[in-house]
């Protein structure tokens, strides 16, 4: 039984579907299908109508008889001839609105799977930037971003080929009705003969296309994470001289996936030349069964016109059916990498307003990462309003953490956050959040302007640009260039350390946050200029704000009127204005 499961495609697909498509989504599917039912009415009625006319013109004395006799007198035309005329016109103009209709059906039904794959994009990105920040640590950035674009349209293309399928597959239904009603016993012998045909060419389809798929999504993924990694540090891959290894993973990916493309490619068009030369034998055999078995064979040109062109459109909707059913195979590992991003936990934040008039204060407060590593262990810590405060300690020790539940990034999984005794929630987050400045070690700016990177996310208004750049003393330097329009390269790179830390400082302060977080933020830098830096921070920046440094260096934290030590996930060492508590 192993060897059908490969037949067992569409259910899964579909399940899937149904389970990530919105109601909306739903009923204008269930539109198209209707109308892909119509298109398959109009196609059976175009090859139909074919064989009565071809019928009339080969035996015009066929007019005395059955529904010619009555549309002819109905109508009440003059001759045969102008009869004939008549109905020529008519089945032109049926054939132009068959040809309206078809476009228009392709139109919507391209127009809904692209609009799924707009669909799916927007919602892994609004998903992904609502997930939990310690989830978002877990995953690979470079692969986040080929689902949100590469894999969210290979979701669409799929829902375009299950529409096309069932579009195709009722057109071939409708035809082959038709046909058995014509001669029902030959119309099976060909159908048997097709079947087994059909039956091999999709389990072979089916199976390597999955291989494929797989293959495909893997090296996809290699590639863009070779890609991003190798220039995201581009620097250190000029140093170590690493660029012929880098290559050779990245050679080997796209190697591999251009490869699973060409398959696919090849697997989706052989079928055509296959069932083309079978149909089109089975054709000329049936019109060698028809000469042997009736004595006038122009009696029986119109069942041959109609087998004919019954065999010219089937055969090429049951070779789409197959490339379908390819494509349905090859995309159905790029659905379910949509499928698993869109299941992927959510945080739901509100704006209450929260007040910081007084203290932010940590109670019992324990936390740990996905892998289950405890980080901070029963911690309890108060900071007041307007207090300088320096956290230092071992790396790993849990002051990044710390620092990530204080600004509301993390939440603790044990424990307590109070803002002024009131405690921090979902509902609350947002509006602490607004109140946070934020200065990391590694400041990323894109490729852009420097009004660009400082407003970074909020409305940009030049004099407040240009007021925080005067605040991180660097708006001298960029007047002697472009001003606000200085670009600075991808990630700063056309900038200096210095330059792109007080550009991190602008960006800090551009929403006038009421605390002011330094997470290592200097450590990168020579003494000569951090001290320069830090004495703009204590003398001007952090002035009536609340001031948390994380630092390793004395001379950084000097100026803070509060140190805590942590080790291990816990405060061992308090010391406020020089003299040490030790908890």
């Amino acid at each position: 039984m192993k060897k059908f499961e490969h037949f067992n495609l569409l259910k899964p697909v579909l399940g899937r579907l149904y389970r990530l498509l919105t109601r909306r989504h739903k009923i204008y599917m269930g539109i198209l299908l209707a109308m892909s039912v119509g298109l398959s009415l109009i196609e059976t009625l175009g090859i139909s109508v074919i064989m009565p006319f071809i019928s009339l013109v080969s035996d015009t004395s066929l007019v005395n008889y059955g529904w010619y006799k009555r549309a002819f007198d109905f109508f009440g035309f003059e001759s045969v001839e102008v009869f004939l005329i008549n109905l020529g016109i008519a089945i032109i103009f049926f054939y132009i609105f068959r040809a309206v209709y078809s476009v228009t059906h392709l139109y919507f039904i391209n127009r809904f799977s692209h609009g799924l794959s707009r669909y799916f994009s927007k919602k892994i990105f609004r998903i992904t930037l609502s997930a939990p920040y310690k989830v978002y640590t877990q995953k690979n950035s470079a692969e986040l971003m080929r689902t949100i674009t590469n894999e969210a349209q290979d979701a669409g293309r799929l829902t375009l080929n299950i529409l096309q399928l069932f579009s195709e597959f009722f057109t071939v239904l409708m035809i082959y009705t038709v046909i058995v009603i014509l001669n029902w016993r030959m119309t099976i012998v060909i159908t048997a003969i097709l079947a087994v045909i059909v039956f091999f060419i999709l389990y072979t389809l089916i199976r390597l296309n999955k291989i494929q798929g797989k293959k495909r999504l893997a090296s996809g993924k290699a590639m863009n994470r070779s890609l991003k990694e190798s220039l995201d540090n581009f620097k250190y891959v000029k140093l170590k001289g690493s660029e012929k290894d880098i290559l050779r993973t990245y050679n080997f990916s796209i190697d591999t996936f251009t490869n699973s493309e060409a398959i696919s490619s090849v697997l989706g068009s052989a079928p055509r030349t296959i069932l083309e030369s079978i149909g089109f034998s089975l054709l000329i055999a049936v019109i060698i069964f028809i000469i042997r078995v009736y004595d006038d064979v122009s009696a029986v040109i119109p069942v041959i016109t109609m087998y004919a062109l019954a065999f010219y459109r089937i055969l090429p909707s049951v070779n789409r059916m197959l490339q379908n059913v390819n494509g349905i195979a090859y995309l159905q590992k790029m659905l379910e990498s949509v499928d698993n991003n869109l299941r992927q936990p959510v945080e739901t934040e509100g704006t209450e307003p929260v007040a910081f008039e007084h203290s932010i204060r940590l109670e019992n407060v324990s936390f740990s990462y996905m892998t289950g590593n405890e980080i901070l262990n029963g911690l309890n810590l108060e900071i007041k309003k307007g207090e300088k405060i320096a956290i230092t300690g071992a790396s790993g020790g849990g002051k990044s953490t710390l620092v990530d539940i204080i600004i509301g990034i993390n939440k603790p999984a044990q424990g307590k956050v109070f803002i002024d005794g009131v405690e921090l929630t979902d509902e609350n987050i947002c509006s602490w959040r607004k109140k946070i400045g934020y200065i990391p070690q590694d400041i990323y700016l894109f490729d852009g302007t420097v009004a660009d990177n400082v407003a970074f996310g909020s409305q940009p208004d030049n004099e407040r640009i240009k007021n925080v750049l005067k605040m991180a003393n660097i708006w001298d330097f960029l007047e002697a260039r472009e001003g606000l329009s200085t670009r600075v390269g991808d990630g700063g790179i056309q900038l200096s350390g210095g330059q792109l830390q007080r550009i991190g400082i602008a960006r800090a302060l551009y929403d006038d946050p009421q605390v002011l977080v330094l997470d290592e933020a200097t450590s990168a830098l020579d003494s000569q200029t951090e001290e320069k830096i830090m004495d703009e921070i204590y003398d001007n920046v952090s002035e009536n704000k609340t001031l948390i440094v994380i630092a390793h260096r004395l001379s950084t934290i000097e100026r803070c009127g509060k140190k805590i030590k942590i080790e291990n996930g816990r405060i061992v060492r308090t010391e406020v204005l020089g003299q040490f508590l030790t908890e």
